[in-house]
């Protein structure tokens, strides 16, 4: 899920990214249009709307939320293989020419090719996934690509999981770390979430999920994060945002791993009808981050809560969330490093990340493909003195046909301020100390076929 085109730093190639925000005032203006989605009708609730494989970006997407659990007869299927492959056109006003000066560039390429499998049966189930990238202007031959599709690659997911009861699961391998939603919002390149290692992380380890009527309750314990597997740089070839060793040549890199990661969430429905539902989660993150310049253990702390609700065709969120880090760090303790598509870049250690979305399905008629719009902004406020917030609002779409739903298009208008996706300087230290404080903008068109 990024927007913005790989930068060389020493050898390696970093790709910034992004999608920001605007003033103060607009946290106040989504948590009013929150509630008076929830006033307005008894109940609201549920995820966001369908959506299917978003990621996360230097030229991806999120992946749609699980589907609901399967019937029985569902269930009779067995192994089917898919995948996708998808191409992108960026808009970006805020872009940087090879002398350093400031343009608008616009680049039509290709995006990714996805392999997965998927099985299920009534008591055994298991997912894997697998993504090339490669061969477009991300990883362009000044960042020291060779620039070919498949040049970069790595897993999303593999695991496989075991029914234990019509109410518990338990399942083992790279899977989705049960904090919060899988996917915070609607937005192809996800929330800020994303950005600072929280929302739609995979890691390898074992999750057991306890589900009833009005609750769910989840949790693993993750002794790793998912492989390094192929790119240029030292150990960010990765889908997921994990803390990492970063480039030797960049003198602003921790080089840290984080380990034995016991991740937990619960979710309680507060009220559901036929026409929605309303329902409130919280969730924790608690770690070990070792840092391999010092061998010595800090930790990582995080917690989140949100309010999500649907009412008919509308849908809506707000979540807030605390990170705090203890790194022992060789020098800074405020910065780490973290990555993701085969690009390293830093976030601050600790902030608090405030997100709210809304966003609701709209009625095409005879018009073969069904529309999504939607709305959301995150403002990610760092503890550390003199480091500049991070905020981005996204204003988005999402297409697909309705006769198969293999043809999917997501197009959206990012604004972002020291958002590392959006806009040329940001994406080194942009979640970090910040950039240079100025909006960044840009357009972002992803278009697939799924099989």
């Amino acid at each position: 899920m990024n927007a913005i085109a790989p930068v060389r730093r020493g050898s390696r190639a970093v790709r910034p990214r992004g999608r920001s925000c605007v003033d103060g005032s607009r946290p106040v203006a989504a948590t009013l249009a929150l509630f008076a989605l929830a006033t307005a009708s008894p109940v609201l609730a549920q995820t966001a709307p369908e959506k299917l494989p978003q990621e996360a970006d230097s030229g991806a997407a999120v992946e749609a939320p699980p589907a609901p659990e399967p019937t029985q007869e569902a269930r009779k299927g067995g192994l089917k293989l898919g995948g996708a492959i998808r191409g992108r056109y960026d808009l970006r006003f805020n872009s940087a020419a090879a002398d350093g000066s400031r343009r608008t560039s616009s680049n039509l390429s290709f995006d990714t090719l996805i392999l997965k499998a998927d099985y299920d049966s009534e008591t055994f189930y298991g997912a894997a996934q697998y993504r090339f990238y490669g061969g477009s202007f991300l990883y362009g031959k000044a960042s020291g690509y060779d620039n070919y599709p498949g040049e970069i690659s790595f897993p999303v997911y593999a695991y496989a999981g075991a029914r234990l009861s019509k109410h518990d699961k338990v399942a083992v391998g790279i899977q989705p770390v049960p904090f919060d939603d899988q996917f915070w919002g609607s937005g192809f390149l996800n929330s800020m979430g994303f950005v600072i290692g929280l929302e739609e992380v995979y890691n390898a380890g074992i999750t057991y999920a306890h589900e009833e009527d009005a609750y769910r309750i989840e949790a693993g314990f993750f002794p790793t994060t998912a492989p390094n597997a192929f790119g240029l740089s030292e150990d960010s070839a990765r889908y997921s945002v994990n803390i990492v060793k970063g480039e030797r040549s960049n003198p602003a890199s921790s080089r840290n791993a984080e380990r034995n990661m016991l991740i937990g969430r619960a979710q309680y429905r507060l009220a559901a009808s036929a026409s929605g539902e309303l329902s409130v989660s919280g969730s924790a993150w608690l770690s070990t981050v070792h840092n391999f310049d010092t061998d010595r253990d800090g930790w990582r702390r995080a917690f989140a809560v949100s309010v999500k609700g649907t009412q008919g065709p509308w849908h809506a969120k707000l979540l807030a969330a605390r990170q705090d880090m203890s790194l022992r760090n060789p020098g800074s303790e405020q910065t780490v490093t973290v990555g993701n598509y085969d690009a390293p870049f830093n976030i601050a250690a600790d902030g608090t990340l405030l997100f709210g979305e809304i966003g609701r399905k709209i009625e095409t008629g005879t018009f073969p493909f069904s529309l999504q719009v939607f709305a959301n902004y995150a403002y990610f406020a760092k503890s550390a003195d003199g480091f500049k917030d991070t905020q981005r609002l996204n204003l988005g779409t999402y297409w697909t046909d309705k006769k198969t739903g293999r043809i999917r298009i997501w197009s959206e208008f990012l604004l972002g301020r020291n958002d590392p996706f959006v806009g040329a300087g940001q994406y080194g230290a942009g979640a970090a100390q910040g950039g240079d404080d100025r909006l960044k903008a840009s357009f972002l068109t992803v278009f697939g076929y799924y099989f």
